[in-house]
Order: structure tokens, then sequence, then C-alpha cells
């Protein structure tokens, strides 16, 4: 990959994150760029940490289709503060969901809202990513959620996620989440239900 196709991939970076209202890149390096699959639609996955590329450790990474359209964000990144009440963390990701997407957040129907917590290696030893997550089914079949950490901060963002029911686990590809990245690279064992299985 040449210099001018990670900066053409950080520009649209940078322009999604505008359209979402989302912070802008953080002061780190693009660490990883990918081609991949979210199920049959190609889609980029550029992540970024503060010095190398290091599955498990604080990152944030997007994901985006070839028109743009984002699909997967995670700033797993602790922060001190607060978390949200149910209600706050309803309006600040209803608002969340209409400046990605107006069309598709007309197509979401609430399903639940629930504390949601992730772990993260840093150079301290653990530390907790937290936030409350409020999960939606679209009327496509699918699901979409955005959890809402302290100070009304989206700490990640998923849309179109298809659900094995009979597996009772993930279908779409987990290009957010290190253990399941880490089996698909051949790094880890591939993780148990509801994780998606690896391909």
């Amino acid at each position: 990959m040449t210099s001018t196709d990670v900066r053409a991939d950080l520009d649209r970076v940078d322009a999604i994150l505008a359209a979402a209202g989302l912070p802008g890149r953080p002061d780190w390096p693009v660490v990883k760029i990918r081609r991949e699959h979210h199920d049959e639609r190609p889609v980029t996955v550029v992540r970024f940490q503060a010095v190398e590329y290091r599955l498990g450790a604080p990152h944030l990474t997007v994901v985006h289709d070839d028109e743009g359209t984002l699909l997967g964000y995670t700033d797993l990144t602790p922060r001190p503060g607060d978390l949200p009440n149910v209600e706050r963390a309803r309006q600040v990701a209803t608002e969340f969901f209409q400046r990605v997407d107006a069309e598709y957040a007309a197509g979401l129907t609430e399903l639940w809202i629930d504390r949601h917590e992730e772990t993260v290696e840093t150079a301290d030893g653990k530390a907790s990513v937290a936030g409350m997550k409020v999960k939606n089914a679209h009327r496509n079949g699918r699901y979409a959620w955005a959890i809402v950490g302290p100070d009304d901060r989206i700490i990640t963002y998923e849309r179109d996620i298809v659900w094995n029911g009979a597996a009772a686990r993930r279908a779409t590809q987990m290009w957010l989440h290190d253990s399941w990245i880490a089996a698909h690279d051949g790094f880890g064992p591939p993780p148990a239900p509801p994780y998606a299985p690896v391909a």
C-alpha cells in the first residue's frame, strides 16, 4: 500500500468521523489498514494505536464500506467518569443514529439498554472501558447498537449485524473485537458463542 493510498484512507476516515459527529482521529499512528468483508460487503478496516499494532491494547478502529457508510467504530480508551443513565443513553444513541444515517435510523426499534464492559491491556495492567449499550433491531432483520460512555461519548457503534439464532452466535465478522481478530489471523483460539465463527 502506497503513502498515497494511506492518505486517501485517512482522508475518508476523517470525513466519516466528522459526518457522524465523532471526535477526530487520535494523535496516534495508523497501525493497520485491511480490506475485508462485512458479510458480503467489501469494507476497509482502519486501526489506530498509540505506539504499535498490538491486539488487546487500547485502540480506535473504523470500519466503512466503499460508499463511505460507517459500519463499525470503537474507541477502547479507558476514561474516568460516570456512565449515563438509561434515558440519557437512549437519547445520545438515538441522536447519534440520526446523525450517522437518518434513513437507516428510521428502521430501528430499541430492544434493550444495559451496561457493557470491555477490558484492555495498558502499561499499568488491565483497565476497563465501560458504557451503556443501546441495542436495536432493524426492519431489514439485522441489528445495530451504540455504546455510550462517560461524558456522552460514543465508545462503540455497529450496524447491519446478522445473528445466527440456530447457532446462538453472531454471523457477521467482528473487526472491532481483538479476540476474534486473533483467531481469524491465526494467533489465538476461536472464541466461543456468542462470538462469530472464524472462517
